[in-house]
């Protein structure tokens, strides 16, 4: 299999501590350096959902403040991996993440009509500092859906599958192409500013549906996608960005997809879950 090994990604909180601890809450670790039981790429957060906007909304000195607690080594957690959402939302009213393609173009295969404002709800501003300043070595792009357009449901919210999967018919047509145009689009736009996107990922939590951006699949129906997109993202010139699956909730949840992977398994980076 040519799978890497997982990564762990883990949402930063900051929790006040206690000077003293009563004997029976004390407890003591031991480390030895000298054993080694697995690899662990790195540990990291996601600012999604418009959580980068509010880091950015504050002044200078508190943004320096919580970029050095997520990111610095020194005096930080020193967090490696970020974990950003490639937005599928009409818009950026609450906390949505909006698409860089918001409107349907007139169907799959219609020229694209992107829309990119350098922003990316702050997410830009968050990866650069994260790269550029902390040297973040993995940075992970993850959509929660397609744009509703491109889905059984016609919207980015409430599951609904990507058209043109096994069992994912729509009048519109065959929208798999057109999301690998898409989510290529996206990391080729951080590449302009001189982020590089190292994984990318097209599902999350697809055994889920819920109130918010959110897409249904199986295991057969990531493949068919996987297909697809590999080749896409090699025309592109984005040969180094691994492809991850699928972000089920929970590793028994991404077992079940495993078997209809099998045949996809070169054209995988990372198994992911949640």
């Amino acid at each position: 299999m040519a799978f890497s090994i997982y990564i762990v990604l883990a949402l930063a909180t900051f929790a006040s501590t206690f000077s003293t601890l009563h004997p029976r809450q004390s407890s003591t670790v031991t480390v030895d350096p000298a054993k080694i039981y697995q690899t662990i790429d790195g540990f990291g957060i996601s600012e999604t959902f418009q959580r980068a906007n509010q880091i950015h909304a504050l002044s200078p000195s508190l943004q320096r403040y919580a970029l050095d607690l997520l990111f610095n080594r020194t005096s930080g957690a020193g967090f490696s991996i970020l974990r950003n959402g490639i937005g599928s939302s009409p818009d950026s009213s609450s906390d949505h993440m909006v698409s860089i393609q918001p409107k349907n173009p007139g169907g799959p295969n219609a020229v694209p009509k992107y829309v990119w404002d350098g922003n990316d709800n702050s997410q830009v501003w968050v990866s650069t500092e994260a790269v550029k300043t902390y040297g973040v070595d993995t940075v992970y792009a993850n959509a929660w859906s397609a744009p509703g357009y491109m889905k059984t449901n016609n919207n980015d919210a409430n599951g609904g599958s990507l058209c043109g999967v096994s069992a994912a018919s729509c009048s519109s047509g065959d929208w798999k192409q057109a999301y690998a145009n898409y989510l290529a689009q996206y990391i080729v736009y951080y590449k302009d500013i001189g982020v590089n996107i190292t994984h990318l990922g097209f599902l999350n939590e697809p055994d889920l549906t819920t109130s918010y951006a959110s897409m249904r699949s199986n295991g057969q129906q990531a493949a068919d996608f996987i297909k697809v997109l590999m080749p896409t993202l090699d025309k592109a010139n984005l040969t180094s960005v691994k492809i991850t699956c699928c972000d089920a909730e929970g590793w028994s949840s991404q077992q079940g997809m495993m078997g209809a992977l099998n045949g996809v398994s070169s054209m995988l980076g990372t198994i992911t879950a949640q």
